[in-house]
């Protein structure tokens, strides 16, 4: 059964767009209030005020009562986190509460975090890429190793170091084979069809983030995490770089 919304405390509604399975979620400190994925077959932002609106109904909240709204900031799909980010904001606006912006990897790292392996969440990056970051879990705490990166399968394996491995994200989908094949025994994934990232996660590690107590971002100014230009940059890059001067 969910956990009834806290007393006092922060309550958080997270929103996961990185992939085409997004989700929204309710987090307090004493854990997922709710959880909803959104409706396949209709236009995202829609599905996004939906689901939250059957999330805050089923659980007993009212919008006034949510705290913070987390956001997956990226890397991912480009257009899910555009939505994703311009919903969050306009719940924050609406609400006049904080945004945090969470890692879409991180996030991923948090929702699998595991002892005594290098956790490695990796999202499509298409173009035979992945969007990449390695991670380890000791000691309660979740450290970052790397920096989120647009890599190869190829070029990741080569950089991932020794020991057990830890895979998980949309990418793990096509390129599970390959992985498995390259480290043998080394690399273990979550179950086939729970690989991706989930909205309570995001909330999860934004209580982390709050706990932290580090300053929030004006809500205005965040922007999606993207890694890597866009399709249309890279067309309009290379248009610059060939016009003469």
């Amino acid at each position: 059964m969910p956990a009834d919304p806290p007393a006092a405390g922060p309550l958080v509604l997270a929103i996961e767009s990185a992939t085409p399975r997004g989700g929204v979620a309710l987090v307090s400190e004493s854990g997922v209030v709710g959880e909803r994925l959104l409706e396949g077959g209709s236009r995202m932002s829609e599905s996004f005020l939906r689901a939250v609106d059957g999330l805050l109904s089923a659980s007993g909240s009212k919008g006034r009562s949510v705290t913070h709204v987390a956001v997956s900031a990226g890397p991912g799909s480009f257009t899910g986190l555009r939505v994703g980010m311009a919903a969050a904001k306009g719940f924050c606006f609406g609400w006049d509460v904080p945004l945090v912006p969470v890692p879409t990897l991180h996030a991923l790292a948090w929702r699998f975090r595991r002892t005594g392996v290098t956790l490695c969440p990796v999202q499509d990056a298409r173009k035979g890429e992945v969007y990449a970051a390695t991670f380890s879990f000791d000691d309660g705490g979740l450290v970052r190793l790397s920096p989120d990166c647009a890599i190869t399968p190829e070029a990741l394996a080569g950089a991932l170091p020794d020991g057990p491995l830890f895979f998980c994200g949309d990418a793990v989908v096509p390129f599970r084979a390959y992985f498995a094949g390259r480290f043998g025994e080394r690399a273990f994934f979550p179950p086939e069809g729970d690989e991706f990232p989930a909205a309570s996660a995001v909330g999860g590690l934004a209580l982390e983030i709050l706990r932290v107590g580090d300053a929030l971002p004006d809500p205005a100014t965040v922007v999606p995490a993207y890694v890597r230009l866009s399709e249309a940059e890279v067309k309009r890059e290379a248009t610059l770089s060939s016009t003469p001067r």
